[in-house]
């Protein structure tokens, strides 16, 4: 087990991470991690006004200069909050920059609320292959990526978590998502975990493999936050490994717990009931 990177640089983004049930089953999620905590949680048709210490975890970012503000969500997904075009607008008038982190399979119904936001908007496309994604995700249907990324105004991430099921299509993912103009970068992740490692081992095993292929077949660009950067298909691809980056944020959850801790599970368990 590589032991995680402590050594971080000053926070520059802030998560605002949504309890409640999704509408994909990722067998990857970090929530599982601590499922029996966080599936008793679901925030997802609460008002965020009614939030435990909200508006405290936003001073806490203007205190540390953050002004990048990411809704996502630890077991559920960013788009099923009832109230997310209203968090947003409200998020906007504070001064910060919103983006989201999504699975997609709402995003079509709601991109007008998704270029509200006027940061980073994050999908995430882990298969192109039915049977592969319903393994990964619980999913045999796709968001419908063709009209969504073209018709998303902000700047777009797409992640590819790398792993058991997809790692022979990873190229072929790669060069699908490059042909849109408009995502900025990819980023392969590594599976994360705090509890589960050796179920997830053989998924870390293979994602090394992969970077060291890249690593020796594809030009490195740079280097972002100790994250490696290569070209690939004409696109960046960052590899991230969420143990060794130097990027640091605040995570606050919907249930009230406020991190000043980059690691999600970790802060968590530790200021939780506080």
């Amino acid at each position: 087990m590589i032991e995680k990177q402590r050594n971080r640089e000053k926070y520059t983004f802030a998560n605002i991470n949504l309890l409640g049930k999704c509408n994909a089953n990722c067998y990857f999620c970090l929530g599982k991690d601590i499922d029996e905590l966080l599936s008793l949680q679901n925030q997802t048709q609460i008002h965020f006004r009614e939030w435990k210490n909200f508006e405290r975890f936003l001073n806490v970012c203007k205190e540390n200069d953050i002004k990048k503000l990411y809704i996502t969500g630890q077991n559920t997904d960013a788009l099923v909050y009832k109230y997310f075009e209203e968090l947003v607008e409200y998020l906007k008038t504070k001064g910060f920059l919103v983006g989201i982190r999504t699975n997609g399979y709402l995003a079509e119904q709601k991109l007008n609320l998704i270029n509200k936001c006027n940061d980073e908007i994050g999908y995430s496309i882990h298969s192109l292959d039915p049977e592969k994604n319903y393994k990964i995700m619980g999913h045999r249907d796709f968001p419908n990526w063709e009209y969504i990324i073209p018709n998303t105004k902000p700047v777009t991430r797409v992640a590819i978590v790398v792993n058991r099921y997809n790692i022979d299509e990873f190229f072929d993912l790669v060069k699908y998502i490059s042909k849109f103009d408009n995502v900025s970068y990819i980023q392969a992740r590594r599976i994360s975990t705090d509890t589960r490692y050796e179920e997830m081992e053989e998924d870390i095993k293979l994602y090394e493999e992969l970077y060291n292929k890249v690593k020796n077949e594809f030009p490195k660009l740079r280097d972002f936050y100790s994250a490696e950067i290569f070209e690939i298909y004409g696109k960046e691809v960052c590899f991230w490994r969420t143990v060794q980056t130097t990027v640091n944020s605040i995570n606050y959850f919907t249930d009230g717990t406020l991190s000043e801790e980059y690691f999600v599970v970790e802060g968590y368990l530790k200021n939780m009931n506080k």
